[in-house]
């Protein structure tokens, strides 16, 4: 049993050592049309095919304590073979870099947008009178501060002239800039450095998975399916996207609750609330548990989740406070995000789609500086979540009672939240894949295989086959949809069956 493990575990390591090698030839700015990136989907999608077929002998022989260490082992060894290579095809840390870099300089992150310290000179001298009605004389001060830590070195210089969007400010949240702070702190301007802040969150949530499937009464192999997960690795150790923050401290509140440790619980979820926003959907479940726990001890039933409500509101406002010098502000990363950003969507594209076709001409109506199709979709999603949030916490399973199935209305809440949204980049369907060491369902983790597909765009766009572009989606979603709906129809299936209403009695 052993050495089927050994034998997939060696062959991905060697594939993250080529993708490493690989990487090399995806130099910021230069020769486009020449990138392998063919190759590099050939590489993952065979890193997918191990994985699965890992996961495949793994269950085959659960509890097996030599199956659980090679399995630690092996996906320790994929992250320090792929910590030195360079980002294939995403930019995103630049942001990080140049954040932390402000913030460790005493600056508010949020206040300005990095192409303002591009331009500001440009601008005190072609247009002053609109410069000082733009900025003070603090603002002044501290811009002439970051455009001489623009220059303070070539890296740095060449750093922030690779930043995304740099017309936006940053829209990433305070726990996010605490830690960009840490790292610049530690060592200025290292993709590399910044990459092993994330590996301490990326054990911490292989640690909170490992405690959720033991409180579960769950085979803690199940872990591959998190700590050998391609998609995990790829976007976080080589990609290098922050969303690993916000899903181990996710994690670790899932764990806490499983604990009936229902402060502890709320304070993880609050910080990771801070570190990306999403994990606040699920406070009403946190609280419903809070109260069924109460009303269990024969306490005071509503004292506790107010309690947890306040503490929640608290940290998220302290956590907010040392960015709040400049009001809302410190919000408009974040708007422009949420209005203007849509990419590589499967639902939401569908609704903009239906809308477009039904509205006439009401479709050229701007709604909140979105085009009314956009708009009322944002809407449709919204009430989409709100109705199944309202169902799981009406008529969801109690964590006293049938704690599985309680996580699993957490699962499908995350899930929908990723599935529903205008933007379904891969790095955020990493926030699904802990949910899947409990809930390994074929459609999931071949999603998290398919979703690679999203990488074709730049292919077909550097090769000017941008038509092409158009398919991508339907590639990348139709087979899981298909596969998803075969396994709600099982589910269904089991629950008519006089095996299962036998069980419940």
């Amino acid at each position: 049993m052993r050495s089927p493990i050994l034998f997939t575990g060696t062959a991905s390591f060697l594939l993250y050592g080529f993708l490493t090698q690989l990487s090399s030839q995806f130099n910021w700015g230069e020769g486009y049309s020449e990138r392998p990136l063919l190759t590099y989907l050939a590489v993952y999608f065979s890193l997918c095919a191990l994985y699965g077929l890992t996961w495949f002998i793994v269950r085959k022989r659960p509890e097996n304590p030599s199956n659980f260490w090679i399995i630690i082992v092996f996906g320790l060894l994929f992250r320090a073979v792929i910590l030195p290579s360079q980002q294939i095809q995403e930019d995103d840390v630049y942001r990080y870099l140049w954040d932390g870099k402000v913030f460790a300089n005493g600056i508010n992150p949020f206040e300005y947008a990095p192409a303002e310290v591009n331009d500001f000179k440009a601008l005190r001298i072609q247009n002053p009178e609109s410069y000082y009605e733009t900025y003070v004389e603090r603002n002044e001060r501290e811009l002439e501060q970051l455009d001489a830590l623009k220059w303070a070195s070539p890296k740095s210089l060449k750093y922030l002239e690779r930043v995304n969007h740099p017309e936006v400010p940053t829209i990433y949240p305070p726990m996010a800039q605490f830690v960009f702070r840490l790292m610049h702190q530690i060592k200025p301007d290292s993709i590399v450095a910044l990459r092993c802040g994330f590996l301490i969150f990326d054990i911490m949530t292989l640690v909170f998975i490992i405690g959720i499937l033991s409180k579960l009464r769950m085979d803690k192999s199940a872990c591959l399916i998190y700590f050998w997960s391609p998609l995990i690795i790829k976007e976080t150790f080589n990609s290098t996207h922050l969303d690993i923050i916000g899903i181990s401290l996710l994690t670790g509140s899932i764990y806490f609750l499983l604990c009936h440790r229902h402060t502890v619980a709320t304070l993880f979820l609050a910080f990771g609330f801070l570190g990306k926003l999403y994990p606040v959907i699920l406070l009403p479940l946190y609280l419903k548990a809070c109260h069924e726990k109460m009303r269990q001890t024969g306490e005071k039933i509503w004292l506790a989740p107010l309690g947890n409500a306040s503490l929640f509101l608290g940290v998220a406002i302290l956590g907010y406070l040392p960015f709040m010098g400049i009001g809302l502000q410190m919000f408009d990363g974040l708007k422009a995000f949420t209005l203007h950003w849509q990419s590589n969507d499967s639902i939401f594209a569908v609704l903009v789609f239906i809308f477009r076709n039904i509205s006439g001409g009401f479709a050229n109506e701007i709604i909140f500086s979105n085009p009314s199709p956009i708009f009322l979709s944002k809407v449709t999603v919204a009430i989409m979540l709100a109705g199944a949030l309202l169902w799981f916490q009406c008529k969801g399973a109690s964590l006293l009672q049938q704690p599985v199935e309680f996580v699993r209305g957490l699962f499908w809440i995350m899930a929908l939240v990723f599935l529903l949204s205008p933007v379904q980049n891969p790095w955020y369907l990493c926030w699904v894949v802990p949910f899947l060491c409990v809930f390994p369902t074929r459609s999931w983790m071949a999603l998290t295989g398919l979703v690679g597909l999203y990488y074709l765009d730049f292919y077909f766009d550097y090769q000017e086959l941008q038509p092409l572009n158009l398919w991508i989606p339907g590639v990348e979603y139709l087979p899981f949809y298909f596969l998803l709906a075969l396994e709600l129809r099982e589910n269904q299936k089991q629950k008519q069956s006089p095996e299962h209403f036998a069980n419940k009695a």
